[in-house]
């Protein structure tokens, strides 16, 4: 059975929706429980796939994970840490791509890791070859297998420097949780720099870590033989904020984000507000609103922190669709992100992909024929469509379009969404949208 949405467009979403702790960094503070002699208290989590998925996979290796019923802080218990069976993990993973990141905890813990074949939404060519040199360079042993990857370290895991030809995330992460506790010193350059690493580099400072963030994107790590526990209450999910921000536009509505932060969405603010959006911004949330009249169009790039986001870009695409005019959006962060323009055009939107970069910069993939940059023509209505969700941000972004079209929708494969967006489907109902959820078996 699988599940599908029917959802009625036009009306305007109106009211209240809270946002906790951030997809980006709550698996990954999770994970780093692995690193401590003691338990960790999570606080802020949200019940998304992700969190579903870490949980599972400590549970595997021995780690013990309390959830409080009221809260739903997280108690990780880590001094049963022990092997797991490869099958298991496997299983457990499911299409994940968040198991590369226990490899140095584990290694630290029992010496070995497992990786399964990883999935992850269909956006690009996210390879882990970043996150294998950088295992490989702290002097693990990475051996294929059939099913996965299996890395050891018979000599334990130490100090190195490490380049990035690109800030990724990941590969940021990587060098975080396997050199807190490697023998010697790392300095890493190239590094990412975005809220959730900060916040990630918080909670590894609070079990006992040293870590420097130079200016010039250069991370310095001093190995130490152990780490505690940790209390930590995770930053919000500036992503979710914005998408929500996004549907208050495209449907017209008003949407008060309860847990967005200014401080972490300025990039993000700038563009909305150019576009025309209204806002009122206070201490606990923000206020997203339509203001009446036009949109306007505008030209956009994608980039890393602290530009503006990639997981931004596609529910603005669909605001884009309303603004009078001829907008430009130049993609520099993963080059397959606008495949889900295919349903906005046959929703009615007037979108052309380019493979040129149609920006100010020329970006990694302006020679190697991506469709990574996009042309839209508005204001243009939209009409409900059969809609098949391809990624997590693109599905979400799809709900938007529909929930702002004229007639009916019929949304499948919303079940990635749950990846990322906690309760999406309560939400939307306390919005205002007009929607049924129901099951039906798979054709």
């Amino acid at each position: 059975m699988s599940s599908v949405l029917t959802v009625r467009g036009g009306v305007p979403l109106s009211g209240r929706v809270k946002v906790r702790g951030a997809k980006n960094l709550v698996p990954k503070a999770m994970v780093a429980a692995l690193l401590g002699n003691s338990a960790s208290l999570l606080r802020n989590v949200p019940a998304i796939k992700d969190v579903d998925v870490v949980t599972s996979l400590l549970q595997l290796h021995g780690v013990r994970v309390d959830q409080d019923p009221v809260s739903g802080d997280l108690t990780l218990d880590p001094t049963g840490v022990t092997t797991a069976s490869t099958a298991l993990i496997e299983t457990h993973a499911g299409d994940s791509r968040i198991p590369i990141l226990l490899c140095g905890p584990l290694i630290h813990a029992i010496g070995e890791a497992f990786i399964p074949d990883l999935g992850g939404c269909r956006i690009g060519d996210r390879p882990i070859d970043y996150h294998l040199d950088v295992l490989r360079k702290f002097g693990a042993v990475v051996e294929k297998l059939d099913t996965g990857i299996r890395i050891t370290a018979p000599h334990g895991l130490h100090g190195a420097k490490i380049s990035l030809p690109y800030p990724s995330v990941g590969a940021t992460e990587q060098v975080l949780l396997s050199a807190t506790r490697a023998e010697g010193i790392t300095e890493l350059t190239g590094a990412a720099t975005e809220p959730e690493i900060v916040d990630l580099i918080a909670v590894l400072q609070k079990m006992g870590a040293l870590i420097s963030v130079q200016t010039d994107r250069t991370i310095r790590i001093e190995g130490v033989p152990q780490l505690g526990g940790f209390v930590h209450r995770a930053l919000s999910d500036r992503n979710e904020a914005a998408s929500w921000a996004s549907a208050a536009l495209v449907t017209r509505g008003d949407i008060y984000v309860d847990g967005a932060t200014q401080r972490d969405m300025m990039a993000f603010l700038n563009i909305f507000r150019k576009i025309g959006g209204g806002m009122d911004i206070e201490d606990d949330g923000i206020r997203f609103y339509h203001p009446g009249g036009p949109l306007s169009p505008l030209v956009l790039e994608t980039a890393v922190h602290p530009g503006f986001m990639t997981d931004w870009q596609q529910p603005l695409v669909v605001a884009l669709t309303q603004a009078d005019g001829v907008s430009i959006v130049h993609e520099t962060v993963y080059e397959n992100r606008f495949g889900f323009t295919d349903a906005l055009v046959r929703m009615g939107s007037n979108i052309q992909l380019h493979r040129e970069c149609l920006g100010s910069i020329p970006c990694r993939f302006g020679q190697r024929n991506f469709q990574h940059s996009a042309v839209i023509s508005g204001a243009t209505p939209l009409r409900g469509a059969q809609i098949d969700v391809p990624d997590l941000r693109g599905g979400f972004s799809h709900l938007i379009a529909a929930l702002a079209a004229s007639g009916t929708s019929r949304v499948t494969g919303i079940d990635v969404i749950k990846r990322g967006y906690e309760h999406f489907i309560d939400k939307l109902e306390g919005l205002g949208a007009d929607i049924d959820l129901h099951a039906e078996r798979a054709r």
